[in-house]
C-alpha cells in the first residue's frame, strides 16, 4: 500500500458553534457515506471524528474515513480546521491528511485530492443543513 498526501479547503456558510454541535453529534452518531457520496473513494464508508479542540476563532479535530465492508480499514485520516473569520460570516474549512492507495502515485495522483474536496462539501453541507446526510447509530 502506498501513503498519499491530500488536501482540500472550502468556505462554509455557518458558525464555529454550528460546526461544534454537528461534531458531537457525530461523535454518537457516526455518518455513513454512500459510494455515490463520494466517487473519488468508490465505495461504502463511515465517518468517525475525534473530541474537538475549540479556540476563540477555530477548531480543530480528527477525522477517519473507514470502509463500510469487511475489516473496516481506514480509508481517509486527517485533520479537520474550521476557522472563522472576525468579520465575515462564513468559515474556511480545511483537510490534510493521508490516503491509503492500492495502485501506484502516477495513476492515483488527484484522486486523493479530489476524495478530500469531496468529503468537506459534504461536510459543509451537512453543517449548513443539518441532517442533510443519513445518520446511523
Amino acid at each position: 500500500m502506498l501513503v498519499v498526501r491530500v488536501s482540500a479547503e472550502i468556505s462554509v456558510p455557518a458558525d464555529l458553534n454550528d460546526v461544534c454541535q454537528w461534531l458531537i453529534e457525530c461523535q454518537y452518531n457516526r455518518v455513513r457515506f454512500d459510494a455515490d457520496h463520494l466517487p473519488a473513494i468508490g465505495q461504502n464508508s463511515w465517518l468517525m471524528v475525534a473530541l474537538p479542540i475549540t479556540a476563540p476563532r477555530a477548531v480543530l479535530c480528527t477525522l477517519w474515513l473507514v470502509e463500510d465492508a469487511g475489516p473496516g480499514g481506514c480509508l481517509l485520516a486527517g485533520t479537520l480546521r474550521f476557522v472563522a473569520h472576525p468579520r465575515a460570516s462564513d468559515i474556511r474549512l480545511s483537510f490534510d491528511g493521508r490516503t491509503a492507495a492500492a495502485t501506484r502515485p502516477e495513476s492515483h495522483r488527484g484522486r486523493g485530492d479530489d476524495a478530500a474536496l469531496q468529503l468537506l462539501e459534504l461536510i459543509g453541507a451537512s453543517i449548513a443543513r443539518p441532517r442533510l446526510l443519513s445518520a446511523a447509530g
